[in-house]
Order: C-alpha cells, then structure tokens, then sequence
C-alpha cells in the first residue's frame, strides 16, 4: 500500500474551505502571489506528544505552490528562506516523545516534559519589503501556524488563540497592502477568527490543520483548481472566544495558580470529594452538560462565525430530500445531491435529529448520519440512502436509568451543516419508547449534588426567548402544505410505536445485565487453553502479567541496568521475560512462554508509528468520508506489520470540548457520532486487514490536559472531571461504546483523571459494569502510560477491571501483591485480568506465536 498517497487523499479530502468570495479560488496557473508567514517553509505537519510524527523531509506550502506555477515574489522568498535557516531548532522539536517515553517508563517524564510552548513569533517585514511585493501583485497569501500545547498541557488564551502581536502587525500589513489576500490556517487547534470579519481584502479562507507529509502537497493542488475542496468542519468556529459553552468551566494555564479551578471554586468540598492532603485539587465541571459545541450553539441561537459541517467547494449543489419510511432497523432517509455548477466535486449530506417542545433536555441539532458522494460531474446527481438506527433517537434519562425515546415529535433534517438543513421527516412516538435499561453509573456525588448549576434549555427563563428548536430561525427550511409549490416534496409523517424498537430491544435484551452478571467478562472462562493456562499460574506470576514489561523506574534506562525488570521466583530465576523480537521495555506484556503466554508489542499514536506522518485526527474528520478513514487504517496497519507492532495505541476519541484543548489536533470532532464513526471506521481498517488490534483513549473524560494526572512536584492532586451521568453516557463514552459494539476492539486505554472523585483507572462503574457489563467488552484495559507513581495504585486498578498497569514493572508488582495481602485485590480478579489480556493476545501476530 502507498501510504503517502493515503496520506495525501486525506488531505485532499479534508482540507476546509471556509470562505471564497468573489471566487478569488481557485488561482489561475501562473497566478504571481506574495507569500508571508514563517509557516509557508517551516510547514507543520505533525503536533505535539503522543501524536507527533517525527519525520525528516516533509514537504513545505511554499515549494509545492512553486511546483503547481504560483509565483512567489522572489524579495520575500528569498527573506523567508533566510530567516529560517538562520534559526536553531525549537527546544519543543529537540526530542521524539515516543522515544523519550521508551527511557523514562514513568509519569515522571509528563513533569519534565509537559511544558507549554508559546507560538513562534512572525518575522518583521519592511514597508520596502511591501512596497516591492504589492508592485509584483495584488494578491497574498498569509500563512499562520500553530503548534501549542500537547501532552499535559493546554494551549493559551494570549498570543495563541488570540494572534500573537506580530502576527497582528503582519495581517494588519499584508490586508492592507493586498487587493486579494487567501488566508492559510496551518494550525492545531482553533484561533480567533473574528479579526478577519474587519479585512474585505481577505476573500478566501483554508482551514488545513495538521497537515501530514503530504498535506502541502494536497493544499496546493487545492489552490490551483486540481482538487475541489470537499472538508467540512467538524467542529464550530464561533464569533468570540466567549461563546464557546465551556469557557468558564476550563483551566488552561499550568503557571498561574490564581486561575487554577478547583473544587473551592465551584464551592465544593475536597475533603468530602476524596482529594485529601494536596495543595491544590484541580477540578473540571462540565457545566455546559449536554450542549457541548454545536448542540450548545444551536440551541441557545448563538450564532457561529462558522458552522460545523460548513464547508464550501468551486461548484454549486443542490440537496433535495426525496422520502424517508420506517425500516426494521431504524428510519431510512433518502437524498438527491446534484452538481449545477462548472466543476467536478464531492457533497457532503448530514442528517440531524431535532426533537420538538416536549419536556426532556434535548439539544437543537444531533448529527445522526452523513456521507460524502462520490465525484460528480456537472449535471451528474447521486441518490444518498442513510439509516437512524431507533437507537439514534433516544437519550439516557437518569432517573430512569434508561435508554428511552421520549413521547412526541422529532424532525429528522438534512442539510450541508448544521445551519443550512431542510425538513427530511417528522416523527412521532406516541408515548415513551424503552431502548435499553441500565443502573445508574458515574454519576455526580452525592457531596455535589445541587451545588452545581448545569446547563439546560428548560431550566431558567430566559431560555424561553429561544427559539422553536425546529423554525427557520434555528435553520431548518420549513415548507407548510399552504406554501408548498406543486410538486415540491412533502416530508413524510412516520409513527413509531413499542413493536417498531424491538430490534434495537433485541440487541440488548438477554446478553447481558446492568450489573454485568450476564456479561462474558473473563473469555476463556470455562475450560477452555486459556482457562487451564491461568489457573496454574502462582500468585505471583498472575502479579507479574497485570503490568508492562520493564523497570517502571524513571530513568532506569540512564542507569547501570541494575533495576530488575520483573520480579524472581523463589528459584532467583525472573518469573517474567520479553519474547518479542522488536518491543523494548515498558512497551511489552510480560511473557512466560512455558506457559505458551508470548508478548505483545505496543506502540503509539494517533498520527501513525513513524513511518508516515500522517494528518492528524482533528483535520482527518473532515474528510466526512468513511472509506477514506478505513483506507488510513488499513495503511498504518501495514506499517505496524512491517515494524512488528501488535497494538497501536490509537486513535485518541476524546472530545473538542473547549478551544485550548491542547490535544484537540489528535482527537476526531466535537461531536460524539462523528468521533466514533471516524474511529470505528479507522479501527476496521486496521484489524480487517492485518494481526494487529488498535487500542483507543483515553477513557475517559478526559478533555483537559492540565493536571489531568495531577502534580508530584507541586504536591497537586488529579484534575477531577465533575459531569452528570447523562453527559458521561451520550457524549464523552459514547464513541469507545460504538468502538465496541461495532469495531470489535480488544484492548481500551483509562485515562489519567477522576471521573466525578473516582480515577479512571480504578473506577469500577467506568472498566466493569459500563464497559464489560452494559457493552459486552471482553478485552483488556491497560492504563496509560505511567498511570501508577502518582495515579491510581495497581491492586485497586486490577480489582476495578483496569486489566493491565502500564509501564508498570516490579513497583506496581509490588502493589499488587501489597494489594492482595490486604484484601484489596482477589487472585480471582488477577485471573481475569490475565484471561482479558490472553484474550487479546491472541488476536495478534506476537502474542500467537512469540518469537
């Protein structure tokens, strides 16, 4: 496989058009322009940590214009050019993350390493210098770059969202001097947009993110007319940094301790939560509860400077609904798109579910389906069928401990965002339609209840100056049957009754209980290889495979080589070894081959293993294009092959829940939906085609970086994410619930955090009676990396259905078996634990046959 053409159609397909007035693109060929921006040379391609893609080579916006005949201004290129070889590298770029995680297998290295580092500064440019590039052309291109934030830190407000003051001097520069300005946004995360509104010079718009090592290429063929833009945003763009719904609810900034949020702020209890002892307990409410992004924007009539789902192309369509009905399955919408413009180009069609009045909490707009047609030609049409799962139309009520679809009408809509839709169907349940009966899992503590003001349509009045959530005011087109011209699609009344949801009732009912207790939670149970292997183990031995394979001490690799490895049997020999021919320690399982239990090998991240650097996930969801997620899957899976990795630890589907989210650039989306069908898509490639089994994260609720894992220097406990059950279930779970149920994922990451006081990773709702109990999962869990010097203790992750502690090593053997002593973990537990992990062990080339 080519994984650099995978790797530059993803561009193709995701890159954003946001604006093009007086079609300024796509550029004519031999098209003179003025370059400006550091980033036209010193292109990023790959962010930050985990999901940084180390490769040496990658092209630059500036070159691939020059090959496609934009010709650049030779005063400035020349300046450009110059400025950037005369720099010395960015500390930020001075090591491989991955590499480092390799020699200092322990949280200490998020301490050292997990600093913020501020955008780089744009260079001065003269008024000569101008002068001499408006006298060449009047069209510019500004280039502006973002590389802020990452592992264990968040981006900023100043100079980082907000343009940096020489980044403000150069635009202020360069849309003044320019008649035409196309502006390129090389960035990991969004920036304040609002300054362009003030340029009539600035016609056109790209929102091209983290591009890949191919992604300039992909960008310039984008500016000349060779490829149609056909990215939609899979996120909101909003006016003012302001009205993003979780802007007050958010800590971004590790150095200034006076904007620290903790549970004082929100006039919780520390002590009463489990936070004893610390000097400070960072703490994250989800105040904003289930209106994050557009749902937010949508329905409170906050108005977007850019939609999600927007995205324009060089041709016109037209999307005309053309009948929906009632399936086994769910409800079945069809859609005509049509090219009426001059050039060939791709749509892309988005369903969202509007449930109308009633009393239940729902947000304006759900995504419920999309797909990208194919490349039509001029007056070519394509007929799009998608399918609402029953599923789809409900939501979890809390008092109920349910999954219901409420009594009364819902409107499905389709449109080009979630702004511009038009009426597919009505919908009515004629009373409360029961989906899935659960237990109420991970709710808010009881200490905290009622002290915590959340987010809600119905709750306060002026939330009754809102608009009707299905009128034109909130973008639905609405034709009555007195204004319906003749002829005109009339959208279909569809009811649904008790009968209609007994396939959706039937995938549920008899696998598995609330409580787990019908669940097959330890695979291989019963008597089977698996089962025989794991009874005979000693303690000890069952101690030694609930953790990775190596030292877990910082720096042991820096050392004499005297820290064990593993633990010794009474025999002085290790209990434990590495079978694998390529992992290193602290990136292995424990193998005891006598046993005819092999290792496995494990390694990062969301932008691939190292031999491609591919478009991050943030700009990879706007592709809105399912095959060109599975082919991106498929193509790492190769590489994992060929570098003998077992489990890729990705992809990260987490949520954009706030705009200085320092991991956004590695996660999907703002929405739930559109993460889970990105990451399932993604995983199918992987597995489908390949012995290697993804393990996705970090779950969960883990939306902010800053102190997610707390502070062993500044003696700082866990950031703790406070959010009600129901946000937990249908946002922030909800795509590693789709990963499972549909993509047949074996290994799943906890994250560093607490979940409202509890940490992930010993969190028994969140790894047994969510995960195995209500899902079915029968893999194995494995903490993230360094998740047990300052996080949760190895015996109690084990006994909450954390399966594995990595790196782990002889420390948390210890606490488990410390753990044990005291009661605080069974052998039996361990046994699962050892069963999970053999369960995924096996679906892998290492773990089958071992060397």
């Amino acid at each position: 496989m080519d994984s650099k053409a995978a790797a530059k159609r993803i561009a193709d397909e995701a890159i954003v058009l946001l604006k093009n007035e007086s079609r300024l693109l796509p550029l004519a060929k031999g098209q003179r322009a003025a370059f400006f921006g550091r980033t036209q040379l010193d292109t990023i391609y790959s962010g930050n940590g985990s999901g940084a893609a180390h490769k040496a080579g990658c092209k630059n916006i500036l070159e691939e214009c020059e090959r496609r005949e934009i010709h650049a201004e030779p005063g400035l290129k020349a300046y450009y050019m110059k400025r950037v070889s005369e720099e010395e590298p960015a500390e930020k770029d001075a090591f491989d993350w991955a590499d480092i995680g390799k020699v200092i297998t322990s949280g200490v290295m998020y301490e050292i390493f997990g600093k913020y580092h501020a955008p780089a500064e744009e260079y001065e440019i003269s008024e000569q210098q101008l002068q001499a590039a408006g006298a060449y052309t009047d069209t510019a291109i500004l280039v502006l770059g973002r590389n802020s934030g990452g592992e264990e830190c968040d981006r900023h407000l100043d100079g980082d969202y907000y343009l940096t003051d020489s980044e403000k001097k150069l635009a202020e520069q360069v849309c003044t001097t320019f008649r035409n300005v196309v502006l390129i946004l090389n960035i990991n995360g969004l920036i304040d947009l609002s300054w362009t509104e003030e340029y009539q010079s600035i016609k056109s718009i790209l929102f091209a993110g983290i591009l890949g090592e191919e992604g300039a290429s992909a960008l310039a063929d984008i500016l000349v007319g060779n490829v149609n833009p056909s990215g939609r945003l899979a996120f909101t763009i909003a006016k003012r940094y302001e009205d993003y719904p979780a802007t007050g609810y958010f800590t971004w900034d590790k150095e200034d301790e006076d904007k620290l949020l903790t549970y004082e702020s929100y006039g919780l209890n520390a002590a009463e939560n489990g936070s004893v002892g610390y000097a400070k307990s960072p703490v994250t409410v989800y105040g904003e509860d289930i209106y994050a992004g557009y749902r937010y924007f949508d329905t409170f009539a906050k108005e977007p400077l850019y939609a999600f789902g927007h995205g324009l192309s060089y041709t016109e369509f037209v999307t005309e609904c053309s009948g929906a009905e009632k399936k086994r399955e769910g409800i079945e919408v069809n859609v005509c798109v049509r090219n009426t413009g001059g050039r060939a180009g791709k749509e892309v069609v988005q369903l969202y579910l509007a449930a109308c009045g009633g009393t239940v909490e729902r947000a304006a707009r759900e995504l419920k389906g999309f797909e990208k047609t194919d490349l039509l030609q001029p007056g070519e049409e394509a007929q799009i069928c998608l399918m609402i799962p029953w599923r789809e139309l409900g939501y979890y009520d809390e008092a109920r401990a349910a999954y219901v679809i409420s009594q009364g009408e819902y409107r499905i809509l389709a449109g080009t965002s979630s702004r511009n839709t038009k009426e597919a169907a009505l919908v009515r349940a004629e009373q409360d339609l029961l989906l899935e009966q659960c237990e109420n899992r991970l709710g808010i503590r009881e200490c905290n209840r009622g002290k915590i003001a959340f987010l809600g349509r119905l709750k306060n009045a002026s939330c009754r100056k809102q608009p009707d959530l299905c009128s034109k005011e909130a973008g639905v087109e609405r034709i009555t049957n007195a204004t319906r011209p003749e002829g005109m699609f009339s959208p279909p009344k569809i009811l649904i009754n008790a009968k209609d949801v007994l396939f959706e009732r039937g995938n549920v009912d008899g696998k598995v209980c609330a409580d787990g207790s019908g669940a097959d939670r330890s695979p291989g149970k019963g008597g089977d290889m698996r089962d025989s292997a794991v009874k005979q183990l000693s303690t000890e031995q069952l101690a030694a495979l609930c953790v990775g394979y190596g030292p877990g001490t910082p720096f042991a690799a820096f050392g004499d080589g005297s820290d064990p490895e593993t633990i010794c049997g009474s025999d002085g020999k290790p209990l434990t070894t590495n079978s694998h021919p390529a992992g290193c320690s602290g990136y292995v399982s424990p193998a005891i081959e006598e046993a005819g239990i092999y290792s496995v090998s494990y390694k990062d991240g969301p932008a691939g293993i190292g031999e491609t650097a591919w478009p991050s996930e943030m700009l990879a969801a706007c592709a809105f294009n399912r095959r060109i997620w599975y082919e991106f899957g498929n193509a790492v899976g190769a590489e994992c092959e060929m570098q003998q990795v077992d489990v890729w630890l990705a992809p990260a589907v987490n949520l954009h829940r706030h705009p200085l989210g320092g991991r956004n650039f590695e996660y999907f989306s703002e929405d739930p939906y559109l993460t889970g069908i990105c990451a399932c898509e993604v995983t199918k490639g992987v597995q489908e085609n390949h012995p290697v089994r993804v393990c996705p994260k970090h779950f969960a609720a883990n939306e902010q970086e800053t102190f997610r894992r707390g502070s062993g220097s500044r003696h700082y406990d866990a950031a703790d994410s406070i959010l009600s059950e129901r946000a937990a279930r249908e946002l922030y779970l909800k795509p590693f619930e789709m990963l499972v149920k549909e993509a047949d994922v074996v290994c799943l990451m906890t994250s560093f955090n607490k979940i409202n006081g509890v940490f992930s990773a010993g969190n028994a709702d969140l790894c047994t009676h969510i995960l195995r109990g209500e899902w079915g999962y029968r893999g194995v869990v494995v903490t993230d990396w360094g998740d047990m010097d300052v996080v949760a203790d190895g015996a109690d992750a084990v006994a909450a259905g954390n399966d594995i502690v990595m790196p782990g090593g002889p420390p948390v053997i210890a606490q488990l078996l410390q753990g044990y002593r005291e009661g605080r973990v069974s052998r039996e537990n361990m046994e699962d634990a050892v069963r999970h992990l053999l369960y995924m062990t096996q679906k892998t080339e290492g773990g089958r046959h071992g060397k």
